[in-house]
């Protein structure tokens, strides 16, 4: 990562689980409610997004999934409830939910810019590149060694201008 990019991270409000805790705290007596706990603060904690100037990283467990923005077709902003929601991003081959964001709405207005912002830079860079010579590589050098042979009376008009056709 560049110094200059920008990031940041994250992770799902624990909203998101309320009835899992809330179930897990209910069953606690049972001993299951222990393990279901556990298991839904382990499944939380594993669960990060990180955003950058140019990609997002879903990072769900052990499965590690990166979106370029470029690639992004829409942000959608989910349903809403205990104050925290999800934002489906949709690409032209898949479909990935990021879950537990509070105010889903400006996350996904905020991809949208950011996707916006990163079309703009591609399409900059592809305008800024410098356009492709019509020598190959190399030709310009042995053209220069050319006229210095040429220039110098070790080689005559003639052959110079058959190795320039060449060329």
């Amino acid at each position: 990562m560049s110094n200059n990019e920008k990031s940041i991270i994250l992770t799902p409000s624990w909203k998101a689980f309320f009835w899992r805790y809330f179930f897990g705290v209910i069953l606690t007596p049972v001993l299951i409610g222990i393990y279901l706990l556990w298991k839904t603060w382990k499944t939380q904690k594993g669960i990060s997004y990180k955003i950058t100037d140019r990609k997002i990283t879903v990072v769900d467990g052990h499965i590690s999934q990166n979106i370029d923005l470029a690639d992004i077709r829409q942000a959608v902003s989910g349903e809403k409830s205990f104050g925290v929601g999800s934002v489906v991003l949709k690409t032209s081959g898949r479909k990935i939910e990021l879950i537990g964001l509070k105010n889903p709405e400006a996350i996904s207005k905020s991809i949208e810019k950011a996707v916006e912002a990163e079309l703009k830079r591609i399409e900059a860079e592809k305008e800024a590149k410098p356009r492709e010579s019509e020598y190959d590589p190399g030709s310009m050098d042995r053209l220069e060694y050319l006229t210095g042979l040429w220039q110098q009376g070790l080689i005559d008009d003639q052959d110079f201008r058959a190795e320039k056709e060449k060329l």
